[in-house]
């Protein structure tokens, strides 16, 4: 097994780069939770180590695209996204990556990760449900095609 050193990164210095505030979870307040605000700063500090500034950058870039997903910056989302991005690696080089982040409606999709109850991290089924947006099958969608059989 090789052990990787971690990667320095000043998860300040990155946030601000991409407009979020980071604030103690003591802080956090549901009702007062707005665009741009993140109470995870372990979870951010641990994407940062693990995966590096620009990885982070990246991560962070993707969920606030869109004012309403800039207020979807919880832990589990952010690993998601991370966990994407680490298990995709051709998604980077993806031209319409922002475009195509931009389009999904991640409060929504958190919302049914949570409602789904299936026994496992939310970050698991949000994992998915995003990769299931960029998924290109190579002969058809298997999901579609059995679909419009038993229609």
């Amino acid at each position: 097994m090789i052990l990787s050193r971690p990667f320095p990164c000043d998860i300040y210095r990155v946030a601000r780069q991409c407009g979020v505030k980071l604030f103690d979870g003591h802080l956090h307040s549901p009702t007062s939770r707005k665009p741009y605000e993140c109470y995870c700063k372990p979870t951010v500090r641990e994407l940062g180590r693990d995966h590096g500034e620009p990885h982070l950058k990246l991560v962070f870039m993707l969920m606030t695209g869109t004012k309403g997903n800039a207020a979807e910056l919880y832990a589990d989302m952010l690993r998601a996204v991370s966990s994407v991005l680490v298990q995709n690696p051709g998604l980077m080089k993806s031209t319409s990556l922002m475009t195509d982040f931009n389009s999904i409606d991640l409060g929504s999709l958190r919302r049914k990760a949570k409602a789904m109850n299936c026994g496992i991290p939310t970050t698991h089924v949000l994992r998915v449900l995003i990769s299931v947006k960029f998924f290109q099958p190579v002969q058809g969608d298997l999901i579609d095609m059995i679909a419009g059989e038993a229609a």
